[in-house]
């Protein structure tokens, strides 16, 4: 099987039969019996190659999922992760990593770039986009100036935050926010106006 990116064929013995039968349903909802293959599981890891490399993640995707279900090596576990990147799945990519990981037989290389990988994943910084109506408020994030006037971006670090949305003459807003995996954090207010 091949393991991206460093596409290197590995032996058939690698491919440990799964102890997996009856019908599996693919990413392209057609029915595949998982009866372990190697063969069959060879072919479709060079099919997720080919595609990977023409930058079609989803096909690839699918591919390497079959191939797996057919009794490939954990190799594919980290090719999947790396197309799951790919299609914007950070969380699928990450917890296909843990599983990666959690093989015992990895080479010490291959569990060293996996943990370096998934350790780059979920700490992604996070962008965040403030937008209040009417415009003009200022953020602070954490106690922190952060950006303003609004409409405004800036980037955060994962893990969870309070922004304080202030503008004069209106009511301020405290709000908790949580960056995940890169993923946008886009808050859109429409502020109130502050009584007299």
């Amino acid at each position: 099987m091949t393991r991206l990116p460093t596409i290197a064929l590995l032996a058939a013995g690698a491919c440990a039969p799964r102890s997996v039968s009856g019908p599996v349903e693919s990413d392209r909802n057609l029915l595949i019996y998982a009866r372990p293959n190697v063969d069959a599981a060879r072919e479709l890891d060079q099919e997720g190659v080919r595609s990977f490399a023409e930058t079609r993640y989803a096909d690839a995707l699918a591919y390497f999922r079959a191939a797996r279900s057919l009794g490939g090596p954990a190799s594919e576990l980290w090719n999947i992760a790396r197309c799951l990147e790919h299609v914007d799945d950070a969380e699928g990519a990450a917890r296909t990593l843990d599983q990666y990981l959690a093989q015992r037989d990895l080479p010490a290389a291959d569990r060293t770039e996996a943990e370096r990988e998934g350790q780059t994943i979920r700490t992604r910084t996070s962008v965040l986009m403030v937008t209040t109506i009417p415009t003009g408020a200022m953020v602070t994030v954490d106690g922190q100036p952060a950006l303003g006037p609004t409409p405004a971006s800036t980037d955060i670090r994962p893990g969870s935050h309070t922004l304080v949305i202030r503008r004069p003459g209106y009511v301020a807003r405290t709000l908790p926010v949580e960056a995940r995996f890169g993923r946008a954090v886009i808050v859109a207010l429409d502020l109130e106006a502050a009584r007299k």
